[in-house]
C-alpha cells in the first residue's frame, strides 16, 4: 500500500472538490452562454393581464398580447 498521512489525504480530496467545482462552474458558464437570449430589451413587451412576455414581428410602441388579445405597451427600462 501507499503510506499517506491524514494531511494528504485532506489536500487529495480538497483538490480533488476544487477540480469538481471547476468543472461544474464551467459547465454552467457553457450552458447559459448557448442559452443567452440575444434580445434588445427595448423591443420586449410584457403583457399586465397575463404575464407573458414577447417580442412584436415590427417595432412598434404598442401592441397586442399574442396570448389573451389585451393591449400592451414598450416598457422604457
Amino acid at each position: 500500500m501507499i503510506p499517506i498521512t491524514y494531511t494528504e489525504a485532506f489536500e487529495l480530496l480538497f483538490l480533488a472538490w476544487l477540480i469538481y467545482l471547476l468543472i461544474l462552474w464551467r459547465r454552467e458558464a457553457a450552458r447559459l452562454d448557448r442559452n443567452e437570449w440575444n434580445l434588445i430589451h427595448s423591443q420586449l413587451f410584457h403583457c399586465n393581464q397575463c404575464h407573458h412576455s414577447f417580442v412584436p414581428e415590427e417595432p412598434v410602441n404598442l401592441t397586442r398580447c399574442p396570448r389573451c388579445n389585451a393591449i400592451c405597451i414598450r416598457r422604457k427600462r
